[in-house]
């Protein structure tokens, strides 16, 4: 019996530490990522912010966004609208919550009047923004670490602080990759 109880507590013990490697890796991936971000971390903690505070406005109308899907992202305090909604009533009523947002720059308004995608579309979204990152990273002459890439229904937004040669190159290579059927870029440039 007490073999079994110390088998038990090395097993435990060992998926405890599995758990806990994890979490270091992920925050020395998350420190990394705000080293290489070329926003200021105020900036990042900022748009992570902004985010919390759309969604919480957003969530507060849900009654009246049922049928949609609304998203809204942020990058250096412009905020990328994306999603699906049944009338243009409904896209006027996302933008004017968003727009009544502390922080918010400017507001891109990409959300199209259609039924809203499902779980594939949402899926291969996700595959087509891990395809162009991996197509940017791949490209030794883009600096993948100042873009964000966002995929909605096929079509991919491209938000980050770049120059302008560094943007037309990262759009370039987005429409070359499969699956993608528009390249909107969203970019603040500096020089």
């Amino acid at each position: 019996m007490k073999k079994i109880v110390l088998i038990a507590a090395i097993i435990s013990s060992s998926v405890m530490l599995q758990g806990c490697v994890a979490a270091v890796v992920g925050m020395g991936a998350g420190a990394t990522k705000v080293a290489t971000d070329p926003r200021t971390t105020g900036t990042q903690v900022d748009d992570t912010t902004l985010d919390s505070k759309i969604g919480i406005k957003l969530k507060d109308e849900g009654d009246y966004f049922k049928g949609s899907r609304v998203v809204a992202s942020s990058y250096n305090g412009n905020v990328l609208l994306t999603g699906q909604a049944a009338s243009q009533a409904v896209i006027d009523k996302a933008v004017s919550i968003v727009e009544s947002v502390d922080g918010v720059k400017k507001l891109y308004n990409q959300m199209r009047i259609s039924d809203t995608v499902g779980a594939l579309t949402i899926t291969d979204d996700a595959w087509i923004t891990t395809k162009v990152k991996s197509a940017l990273v791949a490209n030794k002459d883009t600096k993948a670490r100042d873009i964000k890439v966002i995929t909605e229904n096929g079509e991919v937004f491209l938000l980050g602080i770049v120059t302008p040669t560094d943007g037309r190159l990262a759009a370039d290579i987005a429409s070359k990759v499969s699956g993608v059927r528009l390249v909107t870029t969203i970019f603040t440039y500096s020089e």
